[in-house]
């Protein structure tokens, strides 16, 4: 599974640390300060490479793939353009914008179950 983080853009310390929040919400983990040089820019990679540690992002690939399976079976239901189907695909894009930071791929989603339509 890879751990690669999307580059942070040029800004500042502040804009890092909303980086952290917004990428690992308030779930994130202490982070030994031998581990960092106390830069949140350097601390980010700490917390992804712990999370990876921890098993962290295999179990978020495995919920992504069992949320996506789940859409076409809404759709299939109530209809594409569903307030039910509406309410999977929302709760979908944080999964998937999470598992983009993540680096999680299609591949490591199809390991995890995700079933994807042949194109």
């Amino acid at each position: 599974m890879a751990t690669t983080m999307t580059p942070l853009q040029p800004g500042t310390e502040a804009a890092a640390q909303a980086c952290a929040f917004a990428i690992f919400g308030s779930d994130i983990p202490p982070v030994d300060p031998e581990d960092c040089d106390g830069s949140w820019r350097t601390t980010l990679h700490v917390i992804a490479e712990e999370w990876a540690g921890e098993g962290r992002v295999e179990r978020h690939a495995a919920r992504t793939a069992t949320a996506l399976n789940e859409l076409p079976a809404t759709q299939q239901r109530y209809g594409a353009g569903s307030p039910q189907a509406f309410a999977d695909g929302s709760r979908l894009q944080p999964l998937t914008g999470r598992c983009r930071r993540f680096g999680i791929t299609t591949a490591d989603l199809t390991r995890n179950g995700a079933q994807f339509p042949e194109s």
